[in-house]
């Protein structure tokens, strides 16, 4: 479609004398438009109470959004976002000014699709579709009353705002591959400049050295944990090369390329980070250079505090090498044209002022029936009867068992309502399996990954991948098996490893299973919209702890043999606590 040009020398008139002049005056349409985009994003996402992001309380889209990225230091970097994408509108404000009101219909399509997530968010009680329903209302809205024009020129710090939206669910997607890729890089680095290194998983450790009679990880043991992964300075630097791409570039490839960058200069920067705390643990010592285990807790030390910087330092240079690269020479005349306009003046121009005022109704009138919908959607969570049996025999078959109660620290870590039984049992070989069923509570992700709590306990996960079990009733499972390990040092000179196989799976009320975290909280989501059946969800645990060995002498088969006798085990002890798909009872709303 042709767009007349944005410099007119001359505008068209402006009608004022007919009835309704004063309304389809282009100043007061502007401020009806502004309005109407006020009164959208205020009510529908600041207003209205979207989600239980708290226990018995729903609180809106942006009220949610502000409590939940202030708790988690990963990720306040969000809430710059949206200032930011206000002064990249406030750069184009002379081009804007000079841009015909050409709504066009196309809007609507992308409203209700707006509209629709919106819904289907309020419905399944989660937060995301309503971020993505902003983003939709926002280019629904623009594109209806303002036009295709104005949505070219915006088109940039709308896309912007998705940084400010966190992406938490991409942590097993994103994080957990970089982890040990962080760790191998590093490993091939040290050992290039004669610092031998392996690395088991996330573990960066010295190799072993028996001339010198060291073992592996008695000069350096380092644990490549979420923070130097990549992936909470990934987003961050993501979004700053986008910003430093739209600002001091102009060619649309060199952006691109730039954008891209980010993740392999984010990966570089951990890996710098974790060269400085290994050479840091050879020079000062582990306790100065990363710090100190107090219990569960890791005191971070000022020399690791110090690495992480390294992780911006180096990405940071990196962008502007690519920058000068690309356009060097060409960056300062970049950054001089945003922001600039040829005159001053209020030139608003509105081609068609009925049509206007019809779509800023329309956009107003499709809010309005949005919130009718939801108000009528019954989303009061009735949680259906659980698929297991919060039970565990005191015997079956060569093993014998004993109940342990929940810990402490387990009542204070887990969510209000949250039920857990657990034995442990022992046989006649010496094999040790204990057994724990996690019921949710009345809310929904009642449940956390195990990979959540592992480290903080000292264990480093060395792999995780799906296992295939089939139980003695003849149902198939898939489970996900974890290989950990944490070393200790129960005297000088003495560092033992020990290694443990750890499966869990998740069941939900229907007796459906998975093995994913988050492919159970798609699930939930999907049956409460589309089947009416609100999962009361349990995750089964199956430890296998491996005798305690020291560092260097390890049996390869031990792993081998308590893997097979997990699968006997899990084989025969899960029909015990999961209902069939038949015997599950389901009482949903």
């Amino acid at each position: 479609m042709a767009l007349p040009p944005i410099h007119s020398p001359a505008l068209p008139p402006q009608p004022g004398g007919s009835p309704g002049g004063k309304l389809l005056c282009p100043r007061t349409l502007r401020w009806i438009g502004l309005g109407a985009l006020v009164v959208i994003i205020g009510v529908l996402f600041a207003v209205w109470p979207y989600q239980h992001w708290e226990f018995g309380q729903r609180f809106s889209v942006l009220h949610g959004w502000v409590k939940w990225v202030s708790k988690y230091a990963d990720w306040q970097f969000c809430l710059v976002v949206p200032p930011l994408v206000g002064w990249l509108v406030w750069l184009r404000r002379d081009e804007l000014r000079r841009l015909p009101w050409q709504g066009d219909w196309l809007g609507v399509p992308v409203l209700l699709a707006g509209f629709f997530f919106y819904w289907l968010g309020y419905k399944a009680d989660t937060g995301y579709p309503g971020f993505l329903s902003i983003q939709l209302v926002l280019a629904g809205t623009i594109l209806l009353v303002a036009g295709r024009a104005w949505m070219r020129v915006l088109f940039f710090a709308w896309l912007f705002l998705f940084f400010a939206w966190p992406m938490q669910p991409l942590e097993d997607s994103v994080a957990s591959p970089l982890r040990p890729r962080t760790a191998a890089m590093t490993a091939s680095l040290l050992t290039l400049v004669g610092v031998p290194a392996v690395n088991e998983g996330s573990a960066l450790q010295s190799a072993p050295d028996e001339a010198r009679g060291l073992k592996v990880g008695d000069a350096f043991s380092l644990d490549v944990d979420a923070k130097c992964s990549g992936i909470n300075s990934l987003f961050a630097l993501m979004m700053i090369s986008a910003l430093l791409g739209y600002m001091a570039l102009k060619r649309p490839r060199s952006r691109l390329i730039l954008f891209l960058c980010s993740v392999p200069l984010a990966v570089a920067g951990n890996v710098v980070r974790l060269l400085l705390l290994a050479a840091g643990t050879l020079a000062f010592g582990s306790e100065t250079a990363v710090g100190r285990r107090i219990g569960d807790h890791q005191e971070m030390s000022p020399f690791h505090t110090f690495a992480g910087f390294a992780v911006f330092g180096v990405a940071l240079a990196g962008m502007f090498a690519i920058c000068w690269l690309f356009e060097g020479r060409e960056m300062k005349s970049n950054l001089k044209r945003l922001g600039t306009g040829e005159g001053q003046g209020d030139f608003d121009v509105f081609p068609h002022p009925v049509r206007t005022l019809a779509q800023i109704g329309v956009a107003l009138l499709l809010m309005l029936v949005t919130l009718g919908v939801s108000a009528g959607t019954d989303t009061r969570f009735q949680a259906s009867e659980p698929g297991v049996r919060l039970q565990l025999p005191l015997s079956m078959g060569d093993y014998q068992g004993r109940e342990l109660e929940m810990t402490a620290q387990e009542k204070k870590d887990l969510d209000e309502g949250v039920k857990l039984v657990r034995t442990i049992y022992a046989k006649s070989t010496g094999r040790q399996i204990m057994t724990t069923i996690i019921l949710s509570g009345q809310m929904k992700r009642s449940l956390h990954r195990p990979e959540v709590c592992l480290p903080s306990q000292g264990w480093t996960v060395s792999e995780r991948t799906p296992f295939p079990v089939r139980l003695a009733d003849g149902r198939e499972i898939t489970l996900m098996m974890m290989r950990i390990f944490r070393d200790s040092e129960p005297q000088p000179g003495l560092r033992v490893r020990t290694r443990a196989v750890n499966f869990y799976w998740y069941i939900g009320s229907d007796g459906s299973t998975c093995p994913e975290h988050y492919e159970h909280i798609l699930l939930s989501y999907f049956d409460s919209v589309f089947r009416n059946i609100q999962h009361r969800w349990a995750m089964a645990s199956i430890y296998v702890p491996l005798p305690e060995q020291q560092i260097g002498r390890e049996d390869p088969l031990a792993e081998l043999n308590a893997v097979e006798d997990a699968r006997e085990f899990i084989a025969q002890i899960a029909p015990l606590f999961m209902k069939s798909t038949k015997d599950a009872l389901v009482v949903g709303r």
